[in-house]
């Protein structure tokens, strides 16, 4: 009798381990756009939005479209809702999990012919990103290392990729571009090795150290194989009232930076998708980028994160509606970036304060470059779209997302360089006239 109930109790483990480990279906889930420019539409979903009752892509706003993802359950008493405050909406994705799906199949439906190389036709899991990483330092060692700087909760490492050539020297200036699920930052990596070695065009990475830090979310985005829309980590679980309402795992990485952390646009709620964790670098992966850059503050004069979705470059402070004493320069830098960037493809992206154009977000990451470690020009890249396909942003989009990035970042490192010259030597940095020249001097067709 003892036998049956531990191999049932054994049976009953697996079982629970299996269904949670299975691929969360959004089978019926839809994204809805609302217009919120009226104050009591615009006044009642701040309020869900603080109270964590809705899963918001983007957040409530006046002045923009607020996208929210709506179960199948509550589609009906949500639009009755949104009816009786007067919001008009839109159906923007009418089965979410049906764009889940159609990124899946394609990219099984090309395994074949692919190899387990890396490539820019569909997002790669972990192992290959650092396989790739790891190929190239053999391949190129005089211009290519990999810093292992820390681990994950979950003991995955954490990865940096330094690309450089011309004179090594300890004050030479440098670039940090990091990542997360976005294929777009090992595109920009590729692309800075190929200008190099086949196109003989070193003049960025001889004037810069570049540090790139392609997924510095390493457990959240194994585990998107599992929750394709999951966004934090994977530390905890950790409990909600005590457990009473359950347990919840994870933390927003990027509301978990030491810098005006647990400020605005930030939760407590531990079951939130901004949970800013229970303290300031709480998570390891935080914890160890920190330690990474700070070691090297004096040296890194131009620091890029990239995120998804809106087509925005975001520039400090994001903890509240207040700019910088810089802000005209970094305005001067960033709008000339996106100009370059737009003149590849046609893609429009705006640039501005991250309160003032967004939403107030305390303890991000371009915030703490710029307040803590004092690196002048820090930015974030929201990458494409504007919603229609949100999160979901089909493979085939990698490469042009890629290829506009790729000539803005160009821009940004062309136009810095003027500001680290000697003092005599400073010139200010043009904003009419060429617009696209920083981007155009370099940028060479991809292969």
């Amino acid at each position: 009798m003892g036998k049956i109930l531990v191999t049932s109790f054994t049976l009953l483990v697996s079982l629970i381990f299996t269904i949670g480990e299975s691929r969360v279906n959004y089978n019926g889930y839809k994204v809805l756009r609302i217009n919120a420019t009226q104050n009591r539409a615009f006044n009642a979903l701040k309020n869900l939005f603080i109270q964590d009752e809705m899963d918001f892509w983007s957040p409530p706003s006046r002045v923009a479209p607020t996208d929210i993802l709506v179960s199948p359950i509550r589609v009906r008493p949500f639009r009755t809702f949104l009816d009786t405050i007067g919001a008009p909406y839109e159906i923007l994705i009418d089965n979410v999990d049906y764009e889940i799906e159609y990124e899946r199949l394609n990219y099984l439906a090309s395994s074949e012919l692919r190899t387990s190389e890396m490539n820019w036709e569909a997002y790669q899991r972990l192992e290959t990103i650092h396989g790739w990483m790891d190929s190239l330092a053999e391949k190129y060692p005089s211009m290519v290392s990999v810093f292992h700087v820390g681990n994950s909760t979950e003991g995955r490492p954490l990865k940096v990729l330094k690309i450089s050539t011309g004179e090594a020297r300890a004050d030479k200036p440098a670039v940090w571009l990091d990542g997360g699920i976005h294929a777009r930052v090992t595109y920009i990596a590729n692309e800075l090795i190929t200008q190099a070695t086949r196109y003989r065009n070193q003049r960025l990475t001889d004037a810069y150290d570049w540090y790139i830090n392609p997924v510095m979310n390493p457990d959240g985005y194994e585990y998107t194989q599992v929750d394709r829309l999951w966004r934090k980590t994977r530390s905890g679980p950790r409990p909600v009232l005590g457990g009473f309402l359950g347990w919840c795992r994870g933390v927003d990485p990027n509301r978990n930076w030491d810098f005006q952390w647990a400020g605005k646009g930030t939760s407590r709620n531990p079951c939130s998708q901004i949970y800013h964790g229970p303290n300031a670098a709480s998570e390891p992966e935080v914890q160890a980028i920190q330690e990474f850059v700070l070691e090297r503050k004096d040296q890194i004069k131009l620091f890029l994160t990239f995120h998804s979705y809106s087509q925005i470059l975001l520039l400090p402070w994001g903890y509240d509606e207040v700019r910088t004493d810089d802000h005209d320069d970094l305005m001067r830098v960033g709008t000339k970036a996106i100009k370059t960037l737009e003149s590849v493809h046609g893609t429009k992206y705006t640039a501005g304060n991250t309160a003032e154009i967004l939403y107030a977000a305390a303890g991000g990451s371009h915030d703490w470059a710029k307040g803590a470690a004092g690196i002048k020009f820090a930015y974030c890249y929201e990458l494409r779209d504007t919603g229609n396909r949100g999160f979901v942003l089909p493979a085939d989009q990698i490469i042009p997302s890629g290829e506009e990035t790729f000539a803005a970042v160009q821009s940004m490192a062309e136009d810095i360089l003027e500001y680290i010259k000697p003092e005599e030597e400073q010139t200010t940095v043009p904003v009419d006239g060429a617009v696209t020249e920083a981007g155009q001097k370099l940028y060479q067709k991809p292969l």
